[in-house]
């Protein structure tokens, strides 16, 4: 979700404002609720916040009392500011950084820079498109059920008439991009991509409309060691100049962003397609 130069970044920032260290642990979503989970249910939490992708693990963390409702704390300015709808699971966390789904092209192979999803469907890119699984992660079946809703079945259909590759992850999916395997692919995830770049590889993200994609969401320990301060790196991620800082730094959109979030459509503004039908529509075998 953030990558280490992030989280430098946004930790040096916070420091050289308030004089408070922070020390951020990344991980994967998975082994971060595993982790979280297991020292929460001791009484005894070792982190003040959580940041991770928005689901009902929030829900349940604050059914067990291992979260406290961020929208119950005093966190100015950010309390009078951060946009209401926002925040999430009855108010105990706050999606802080909306990530979302872009076109990956080649840029050494692709003469014209696509200015619509339509591109994945235009016969010019036959045998010349690579998407990763549909059904590989919530945020893919989200993206195409979206498409669907948007466009129709029709313009799935003539997507798999392209013929395009599947792969098994966003990974060797953008690395086939920048060998030059496929021209034009989905989803363009910006930190793969700028990695990729730096190493002067011919791949470049197309941002376009509409999309969605995973929200990533802050919650507040109920056990923190340290409540002030995780009340104050709250309030900085959730005011307005820490927001921009994050997700400028990762590429993501802030709640604060009017014509980012204009072109973003959340989880639960779309009808969610069964994955098999998805499947079908797309030509997966």
């Amino acid at each position: 979700m953030l990558d280490e130069s992030t989280l430098r970044a946004l930790s040096e920032d916070f420091t050289k404002r308030y004089g408070v260290r922070v020390e951020p642990v990344r991980l994967v979503t998975a082994d971060l609720i595993q982790r979280y989970s297991a020292e929460a249910s001791t009484g005894k939490s070792a982190a003040d916040i959580m940041l991770l992708t928005d689901s009902g693990f929030f829900a349940d963390a604050l059914a067990k009392d291992w979260i406290t409702p961020i929208a119950q704390q005093d966190l100015p300015p950010a309390a009078d500011t951060f946009p209401e709808e926002y925040l999430t699971h009855d108010g105990s966390a706050a999606v802080v950084s909306l990530i979302p789904s872009e076109m990956v092209i080649n840029s050494d192979e692709t003469s014209d820079t696509p200015s619509d999803w339509d591109a994945y469907a235009d016969p010019q890119f036959k045998g010349k498109l690579m998407l990763t699984k549909p059904d590989s992660s919530p945020a893919n079946i989200a993206f195409w059920s979206l498409m669907k809703q948007q466009f129709g079945d029709g313009f799935l259909e003539q997507i798999a008439a392209n013929q395009p590759q599947f792969m098994s992850s966003a990974v060797p999916l953008t690395q086939g991009i920048a060998a030059g395997e496929a021209q034009v692919g989905f989803p363009g995830v910006a930190a793969i991509v700028n990695n990729l770049t730096k190493q002067g590889a011919p791949v470049q993200l197309v941002s376009l409309a509409p999309t969605t994609g995973p929200e990533a969401a802050l919650a507040l320990s109920e056990n923190s060691p340290n409540p002030a301060g995780a009340k104050l790196l709250a309030s900085y991620l959730m005011s307005e100049e820490g927001n921009t800082l994050l997700n400028d730094d990762s590429d993501g959109i802030s709640p604060y962003d009017p014509e980012g979030t204009k072109r973003f459509t959340r989880v639960e503004n779309i009808n969610l397609a069964d994955s098999a039908q998805i499947n079908a529509l797309l030509g997966v075998n």
